[in-house]
Formats: structure tokens, C-alpha cells, sequence
């Protein structure tokens, strides 16, 4: 099932997630989930996107254009994730979402984190990661907390931003 994602001015992508219970079906929000990404063309997205306020997201590397094979390609769903350490290194990259479509911006973060979440059979993954990978991981991390990423940008750039931003709110209040 195909749903609409949210769009930037939506109270529900400000809200907090709740944690998944073992007992709780995830297998359809998951289906869910990867299957508006993949009509959405992204490389991740959380339940609260699409107005499930439960700690899941997915990410999928696959849309990533890669001519040098330089990306590890990647498709997995992460139940109820913790980010547990992250590296004083940083990097800066342009991040977009579904939810603020066609603005693009850079963002700091830092490049490795140890991360710890269930997978789709709710058996626990720690690892640490990098890359591409690190980078959506947080991004989606942030929309399960009610955080965007252009919370994370200079209050000059977002104020830069502002027409664009409440034209995105208008267009989604319709």
C-alpha cells in the first residue's frame, strides 16, 4: 500500500514517536513504508512521514546514482533505533526529504555512529556505521524525535528558506 507522505507544516512531523512492542504487527507499515519510498524515489523514510508516530523507518541506498561503485547498497527496516556514540569527526552533505520537496541544503553531522535497533524479525543489530548509511540513519532518526533537517541548518539559511517553506505548508494544507 502506497500512502501520501506528509509535508513540511504538518503537526505530526513535530510530534514524538512511540517504541514498537514485540507484539505489534509491523510487517504491513513496513511494506508501507518501503513501497511509498520506492514510488517516492528516496533513500528513506520514517512511519511519522506518513502518519505513524512509531519508532520505524526505512532506508534503501538503491536510488543513490553511483557511477564509480562507490556506494555499499543497502534496503533494511530499523525497529526502534538508539543511536549510542558518534564520532567528533563530521561531515557536511546536501540533504533533502520528502517532506520539504525541492530544497536541498547542507548539513553537519558526524560521520560515524554506533547505532543499535531491531530488524524486521525484532532481532537486535549494534554495529557501527558511515557513509551513506550514517548519513540517512540519522536523518531518519531525527523524523522518529520531530526533528527536520532543516532545524539543523544556520537560522540565516532558513531564514532564506522562509517563502519557500510556507509555500510548501500552503500546498500541504490543501
Amino acid at each position: 500500500m502506497i500512502t501520501k507522505v506528509l509535508k513540511y507544516g504538518s503537526s505530526v512531523l513535530r510530534k514524538h514517536s512511540t517504541e514498537i512492542n514485540k507484539g505489534e504487527d509491523t510487517k504491513s507499515l513496513i511494506e508501507n513504508l518501503f513501497d511509498t519510498l520506492s514510488r517516492e524515489g528516496g533513500i528513506g523514510l520514517a512511519a511519522p512521514q506518513i502518519g505513524a508516530l512509531k519508532r520505524v523507518f526505512v532506508m534503501d541506498s538503491n536510488p543513490i546514482d553511483d557511477d564509480n561503485g562507490s556506494v555499499d547498497r543497502f534496503k533494511r527496516a530499523v525497529i526502534n533505533p538508539e543511536i549510542i556514540s558518534k564520532s567528533d569527526e563530521t561531515v557536511i552533505y546536501s540533504e533533502g526529504c520528502l517532506s520539504i520537496p525541492e530544497i536541498y541544503e547542507e548539513v553537519v553531522r558526524p560521520k560515524k555512529i554506533s547505532v543499535k535497533y531491531l530488524d524486521e524479525s525484532f532481532k537486535q543489530v549494534e554495529r557501527e556505521i558511515d557513509g551513506i548509511e550514517a548519513r540517512i540513519f540519522q536523518h531518519e532518526f531525527d523524523h522518529l524525535d520531530g526533528v527536520l533537517f532543516v532545524d539543523r541548518i544556520s537560522s540565516i539559511r532558513r531564514k532564506m528558506l522562509a517563502g519557500k517553506l510556507k509555500r510548501i505548508m500552503k500546498i500541504s494544507k490543501r
